[in-house]
């Protein structure tokens, strides 16, 4: 049997209700079909008891829309839209800011409203554009590169539709993303420069910030916490990349109290690239305490870093992309589908890892507590867009009365 059909046996043969996964999952496949998988350590060849790892987790459809089969939608703060870049995908020259790189195609960016069942188009902007790094309350960030070579950063409106340029002083302004307070951070660097500045714009009004590239090393693809005081950003060199860290207190801190760590020596740029990619607009979870998420280019496999542990802690192997439930456990996603996943401890404990289905989707945080996970599963040029929600065992009872509800 084909692992298609396999899929369509075990949603057809759950037509009728709810099926279980021992001691684990259930979904209510009237809404979506899907098929779980009895949970299993899949790096330690152990099975797992109901006690190690339990769980419901139920989604349902909301729609499809296009998309250009390269960039992963950004999500309004709130949950209530969202946009996605239809058209050409770009090259990988404008996704770098080389200095070669030339203007975009016109591309499709759509502003969809995510309703309680289904999407709905609320805007169509047409323009030579990237989809930016991060979104806020006001609109999400695009990026412009210009035929004189230069390049711009914008924030298109959620309400409206329309595009304010944050960014536009004849440089090559690239990379930006945005923290909680409305601070930009972004990468600069002149038109015929070897490399890239650090900047970062206060949302307070305490000015333009600037960390300067030494020796030819670019900073690239800035991530702001969610604590708003705690930035991280990668250095770009010639073959190399590191990880780096500092404060937004004041701009000597900034400036003079950057951590690095080596990362690895054998990396080319769309490598580094792909390192924040997957977690774009996510890299940094919310958390007690400052950490940053990231595919590692030489362990091949997604981590997470904290300045207070200074710790790596590595995701399940072949996880692409994670949502956070908590501090330790996430919704990934694999090749061979969803999982939740355990965080190794930092102290021998390997991660733990439970199926729970056999379709591969990127997860995102909603915005929503009900249902407070987006999943786009590509599909044939298309994002097929579902929302979930993934309860304890403990919520159980609650769960089932709620569905019964609905």
């Amino acid at each position: 049997m084909t692992r298609d059909r396999a899929v369509l046996v075990a949603a057809a043969i759950a037509a009728a209700g709810i099926i279980t996964a021992p001691g684990c999952v259930t979904e209510e496949v009237s809404r979506t079909p899907g098929r779980f998988l009895i949970p299993e350590d899949t790096e330690g060849g152990r099975t797992f008891s109901p006690v190690d790892l339990g769980a419901r987790f139920t989604w349902r459809r909301l729609g499809e829309v296009d998309y250009d089969d390269f960039s992963i939608p950004l999500i309004s703060p709130d949950g209530d839209r969202m946009v996605i870049r239809g058209g050409a995908p770009p090259t990988w020259d404008a996704v770098l800011a080389d200095p070669d790189a030339r203007p975009p195609s016109a591309a499709t960016f759509r502003i969809v409203a995510i309703g309680d069942d289904d999407l709905r188009i609320e805007h169509e902007i047409v323009g030579p554009w990237l989809l930016g790094r991060a979104a806020d309350a006001t609109g999400f960030l695009i990026e412009e590169p210009r035929p004189d070579g230069s390049r711009r950063i914008g924030r298109v409106d959620w309400e409206t539709g329309e595009a304010t340029w944050l960014v536009d002083e004849g440089f090559v302004d690239a990379f930006g993303t945005l923290g909680p307070d409305g601070t930009l951070a972004w990468s600069r660097r002149a038109i015929d420069g070897p490399a890239f500045d650090l900047m970062v714009r206060r949302g307070d009004g305490a000015g333009t910030w600037r960390l300067p590239a030494r020796w030819e090393r670019s900073w690239i693809d800035p991530v702001i916490a969610p604590d708003g005081r705690t930035i991280f950003m990668l250095r770009r060199g010639d073959g190399t990349v590191e990880l780096a860290w500092s404060r937004l207190t004041d701009e000597t801190r900034f400036r003079d109290g950057v951590s690095t760590h080596p990362i690895s020596v054998r990396v080319d740029a769309r490598r580094t690239r792909t390192m924040l990619a997957p977690q774009v607009g996510v890299a940094s979870p919310a958390a007690e305490h400052a950490r940053i998420v990231f595919l590692h280019p030489d362990l091949g496999r997604l981590v997470e870093w904290s300045p207070r542990t200074d710790l790596v802690r590595p995701y399940p192997d072949r996880t692409i992309s994670a949502v956070h439930l908590d501090a330790d456990r996430a919704v990934v996603s694999t090749p061979d589908g969803l999982a939740l996943a355990v965080l190794a401890d930092g102290r021998g404990r390997p991660p733990s890892v439970l199926p729970l289905t056999e379709e591969p989707a990127i997860p995102r945080r909603s915005g929503r507590p009900d249902e407070p996970i987006l999943l786009f599963r590509p599909v044939a040029g298309r994002y097929e867009v579902l929302l979930a929600r993934f309860l304890d065992p403990d919520d159980e009872t609650e769960s089932l009365t709620a569905d019964r509800d609905r």
